[in-house]
């Protein structure tokens, strides 16, 4: 799941293996996805793999 919501900070970053947050969902707010985005493309860790992002608390 993938909507605007609130920016914690509080995130995983993964590569191809699905990532569930406690409540066993796979949620990202889109202020959390910018900044884990931006985090990539600053300090490169998946080049030319699949990334997986997931917020610990929803």
């Amino acid at each position: 799941m993938f909507e605007p919501g609130e920016r914690t900070g509080k995130f995983r970053v993964g590569s191809k293996q699905l990532l569930l947050n406690e409540q066993g969902e796979s949620y990202i707010s889109a202020e959390d996805y910018a900044i884990a985005l931006l985090g990539e493309v600053e300090n490169p860790q998946h080049l030319h793999q699949q990334m997986t992002i997931v917020q610990y608390v929803k």
